[in-house]
């Protein structure tokens, strides 16, 4: 049923009349006396405002103009200032279009000229960055915040009216291959003057032409003063409560062949240095996972900015640097350390609920925990980017030997005691990938062949200390030893072939992933507890090999893409504790389809997709593995796990540069089912896995709006969002099943304000609910109902002095304190070279932080130390 009405959405599309790609308009400008006349050509959609393409007529009055949109009329005028404004529309087709008109002055009143603050050409948006600015804005990513279209998540991810961007360019460069926090986070604001955003962006030349892209990204134009020039600068700070220190060193150049990007962050005052190295794109590569399946209990992080409650000490260096050996070609390397020690201290109450008729399973902890982070990566990329041919081979090397130490004192209702626990977990890390991707086009035709392969090892161990709920034993120590080893590797060979309005793209593709799972847990002292049942050795190897196969239909402002890949899947599991080896093959069909139109400001866009996987490592071992102090995991059904989806999406996009107005609705819906099911009997503080062989589906739908609008008065930008967002699923508690649903409904606004020239105001609200609960049971599972304001308040009483203000309010109806406010304030002098700030965080000292959640199956609530009041001294200076 699925495929024919994917069948049936293409043919409709097809019916769309068709306009070729591009088409040339040449005419000439003359009086009526036939005197050749000098003006000024544009061309742009019918009934649409925005410029699609710019000319002048030469000393005869001859001109030429191009068009590469794709709408079914345009309009073509002709201005001047002795000629005033005249216009035509007519067919999308190359031809000519002479002018014959009547010589006319302008009158001219008095005018106050001023630019727009956002204009369009084609598929690029400008944003002046002077028109967003202020005195207090120090990086381009302050201003970025405040440009309607454009949303910053809080972990510094940028989306441009509901998508992500999966370009940053600086001066149509990518030097920092998705670590583009390091770009928005330390380069000046002064030294930008546009903000770019590139719709339907395609950064391969090779296939501009073939494939088209929703693809957007993002550019910084800088100005002429900061090209070709080296920048160094610097930061230092001090301050108390406790005793804090805060440094910086950044040097950037930015030339047409080489560019640098060098970067030093230290503190101990809960800045998140590593944010900015955060990846938030990436190439499509073999990926190796660093994550442990083993750690410790701690503190839950809390939803207040990380500055309030981390303690820490923090050091991150990295250096990106990009030479271009020709027009066509480049090379980029970067160097990454970090290097961070976090403490966090905080109070939990944990409440499980269990079945009628099972006492309730309730846990208290007091748990201070410290994070040793230290991981090191290295990276070269070389690209090489022609209109016929496309090379870019990456290579990266990362390595990690990171370690978490916790200490809780623990009270449960099972044994009615109190028990300090120390856990200890040591998580090396190493990996190496190498991705090739070689593309070539003839004339309509294009080849590719892309290989990646790569290699990870991680020994880890976790140490728990006493134990005394296992099986009623007194342990001094009982520890878990880990090591996964994994090789993977993708081999795609593609064929691309453009006819007409049609592109049609197959690919024969394999891939292979080995792994290995060890596992051992031993006790100390020694014991004859743990046997073979605690142990793992096993090699899970899986194979594909398939033919994908997309359609894709373009005409005029429609756009269809059919996806039709078959694949073959073999899994090879061999468990060499109980010698066991099975082998599983299935077949595999996974169509997909997606629909674009465009008209005027709008785009419509619907998409569906279904999915069928088999298998998992995490539900394929035997033996028992202690992931956390409390929790002993291992598979007990005798089959493969089988899983199937089906996604929906549609939205509409509304976006107009001329008023600044960006709008995106979305609603979606998924379904998924498994062949079995998973949950947990609990034995006192103990989780144990438990498996049964029972068909499972799941379903969720939601919707999301957002939207952004500048506005003409007072420098102002208005955001506003909404969402709601339910669901069902089965849980599997104590042997039983049971039935949960889920709903979650919010809604926000934010505005930036001029008012006048000394004043600027930031005020953003958020209100939120949410309710998970077991279907007859939803009164034991109240709502949760929070809120959050935030105001911030700039003032400049002269160009060098800044004064802020920043008040932040939270309400959380489920905690026993329901109300938390934190005020910050900061007064900086500047000039050319030297800007001094003196802030003061927490200036109503506030002490904890109290929260809670709840989920289908728990109550949790929990408190949260916070830092101190504290006053903290920076000098920021310029060195070159």
């Amino acid at each position: 049923m699925i495929i024919r009405i994917f069948f049936f959405m293409v043919i409709a599309g097809l019916s769309v009349s068709q306009s070729s790609a591009q088409s040339i308009f040449t005419g000439s400008i003359k009086n009526k006396s036939g005197q050749s006349i000098i003006g000024t050509v544009t061309i742009q959609d019918k009934d649409c405002l925005t410029i699609s393409g710019f000319s002048q007529s030469d000393a005869k009055g001859e001109f030429e103009i191009s068009y590469a949109g794709k709408a079914d009329s345009v309009t073509i005028t002709i201005s001047g200032m002795t000629i005033g404004k005249h216009s035509k529309t007519i067919t999308n087709k190359s031809q000519r279009v002479d002018f014959v008109i009547q010589e006319q002055a302008i009158q001219l009143k008095e005018v106050t000229v001023k630019s727009a603050a956002i204009k369009q050409s084609g598929d690029t948006l400008n944003y002046l960055v002077g028109a967003y600015a202020n005195q207090n804005d120090r990086v381009i990513g302050d201003v970025i915040r405040k440009m309607p279209g454009i949303e910053v998540a809080e972990d510094g991810k940028i989306s441009f009216n509901g998508k992500e961007i999966n370009k940053f360019y600086v001066e149509n460069l990518d030097l920092l291959h998705g670590r583009y926090g390091i770009a928005t986070n330390n380069i000046p604001m002064k030294a930008v003057s546009v903000v770019q955003v590139l719709e339907n962006h395609q950064p391969i030349k090779a296939l501009r032409e073939k494939i088209t892209t929703d693809d957007v990204a993002i550019n910084l134009k800088l100005k002429d003063s900061a090209k070709g020039a080296l920048s160094i600068m610097g930061m230092l700070g001090g301050g108390y409560q406790p005793t804090l220190w805060n440094a910086e060193f950044t040097g950037m150049y930015f030339g047409k062949k080489r560019q640098n990007m060098t970067v030093y962050k230290g503190n101990n005052s809960g800045d998140d240095v590593a944010s900015e190295f955060r990846t938030h794109y990436d190439y499509e590569r073999v990926y190796m996972d660093p994550s442990s399946p083993l750690r410790i209990q701690m503190p839950t992080t809390p939803s207040v900015p990380r500055k309030r409650y981390i303690d820490n000490r923090s050091h991150a260096i990295t250096t990106n640097h990009l030479i271009k050996p020709s027009d066509n070609s480049e090379l980029t390397t970067s160097i990454l350390y970090h290097d961070d020690r976090i403490k966090k201290e905080g109070y939990s109450y944990y409440e499980q609920f269990l079945p009628a008729d099972v006492q309730k399973l309730i846990i208290e902890e007091q748990i201070s925990s410290t994070n040793h982070i230290h991981n090191a990566e290295v990276a070269s990329r070389f690209k090489i980017n022609k209109t016929d041919y496309y090379l870019n081979n990456s290579f990266n090397l990362k390595g990690s030997w990171n370690n978490d130490l916790g200490v809780g004192n623990t009270w449960n209702n099972v044994n009615q005691s109190h028990t300090q626990v120390s856990q200890h977990l040591d998580q090396p890390f190493f990996s190496i990938d190498n991705t090739l991707n070689l593309i070539k086009t003839i004339s309509d035709n294009s080849y590719t062949i892309y290989f990646s392969a790569g290699y990870s090892q991680k020994p880890h161990t976790l140490t728990i200390s006493p134990v005394s709920y296992l099986e009623e034993r007194e342990l001094e120590t009982l520890m878990q030893d880990l090591t996964s080893r994994d090789f993977g590797s993708v081999l795609r060979l593609s064929y691309g072939l453009k006819i007409k309005n049609f592109k049609l793209d197959y690919a024969l593709w394999g891939r292979a992933d080995i792994r290995h799972l060890e596992t051992m847990l031993y006790g100390e002292p020694q014991t004859t507890l743990f046997d073979r049942a605690f142990q793992n050795d096993l090699w899970y190897n899986t194979y594909q090999a398939g033919l994908s196969q997309r359609y894709s239909y373009e005409q005029g402002n429609f756009r269809a893409t059919l996806g039709m890949p078959f694949i073959y899947y073999a899994l090879l599991n061999k468990d060499k504790i109980p010698d066991t080896h099975q082998t599983y093959q299935r077949l595999n069909f996974q169509p997909s389809l997606s629909l674009k139109y465009e008209y005027r400001d709008f785009i419509f866009y619907a998409s569906g997709s279904t999915g069928r996987n088999f298998g998992d490592m995490n539900t394929g071992y035997t033996g028992y593995i202690m992931h956390g102090y409390r929790s002993l995991l291992r598979n007990t059904a005798d089959r493969l796990l089988e899983t199937r989806s089906v996604n929906t999406n549609t939205s509409i996009d509304y976006r107009n540069a001329l008023s600044a107005l960006f709008i995106n609705l979305g609603v979606n819906y998924g379904y998924s089912w498994k062949n079995l099911l998973y949950g947990y009997n609990y034995q006192g503080v103990m989780s144990i896995k438990n498996t049964i062989v029972q068909p499972t589906d799941m379903e969720n739908y939601g919707v999301r709006l957002t939207a952004s609008k500048g506005l003409d008065f007072w420098r102002s930008t208005l955001r506003v969002y909404g969402n709601y967002n339910e669901g069902n699923s089965q849980q599997l508690i104590q042997n039983e099943v049971l039935n949960s649903r889920f709903r979650s409904y919010g809604a926000g606004a934010g505005l930036n304000v001029t008012p006048i020239s000394f004043i600027s105001l930031n005020y953003s609200f958020s209100w939120g609910e949410s309710q998970s609960y077991m279907v007859g049971r939803s009164s034991d599972f109240p709502k949760i109902r929070q809120t959050s304001q935030t105001i911030n308040l700039d003032i400049f009483p002269t160009k060098a002095i800044t004064i802020n203000m920043n008040v932040e309010h939270q309400y959380n109806r489920a905690a026993s304190q329901r109300y938390t406010t934190f005020a910050d304030a900061s007064m900086k002098w500047k000039n050319q070279k030297i800007d001094i700030e003196l802030g003061v965080n927490n200036i109503f000292n506030a002490k904890q932080y109290v929260s809670a959640s709840y989920s289908e199956i728990s109550t949790y609530y929990y408190s949260y130390s916070l830092r101190p009041v504290s006053a903290l001294l920076k000098i920021r200076f310029k060195i070159k």
